[in-house]
């Protein structure tokens, strides 16, 4: 499958022609359709959810962790002049290193087959990528690195959410709302 034009990152059309979708909507491209794009959806879908649950209270840190993410691929990118036809796949690496960082010392179960340690996925990944596709896994690296120092910006408090960005999900009502009605689903009681 073909990645249209029109959605590629291209930097000149981006800061000449204001076309400003095209940051974001290269990170929805996963690669060719086979068995590695369809696990890296899936990856993106399980790991995304759990970590909007830990930050349920706070979807602030959750969006702030989006950002960071994208922004730190982005501008490596932009400053290495690598493609950025795997950005979308660079971003789902990262989202596991964060995911794996956050819940250290749980069991996996992949598929399954057999179990490991949750700080193992991204590698284990990088391994999948080595197996399945026949090249060295530098882009699940290149994630798991911008995972590795949003992680540490993050863990050592070096990271606070902008205070407008904190000031829109407590006074959005639509959110507050959004929250309210999946309450069941982050293990809350009506009231908490």
């Amino acid at each position: 499958n073909q990645w249209p034009k029109i959605l590629e990152l291209d930097w000149d059309k981006v800061l000449m022609r204001f076309q400003w979708w095209r940051p974001f909507t290269q990170f929805l491209f996963y690669g060719p359709l086979d068995l590695s794009y369809g696990l890296t959806l899936q990856f993106v879908w399980q790991y995304m959810s759990q970590l909007e649950k830990v930050h349920h209270k706070e979807p602030e840190q959750f969006v702030l962790m989006w950002t960071c993410g994208a922004v730190l691929l982005l501008g490596a990118y932009y400053a290495t002049s690598m493609p950025p036809q795997n950005l979308g796949h660079n971003l789902a690496c990262f989202l596991v290193y964060v995911w794996a960082r956050t819940f250290e010392g749980h069991d996996v179960n992949f598929m399954d087959m057999f179990t490991i340690r949750s700080e193992l996925m991204p590698w284990f990944l990088a391994i999948q990528t080595l197996l399945l596709e026949g090249e060295f896994p530098y882009m699940d690296l290149f994630g798991i690195a911008v995972g590795h120092i949003y992680y540490v910006l993050y863990a050592s408090k070096k990271l606070p959410v902008p205070k407008f960005m904190t000031s829109f999900f407590q006074n959005s009502e639509y959110f507050r709302s959004r929250y309210a009605k999946v309450r069941d689903d982050y293990g809350e009681e009506d009231g908490q």
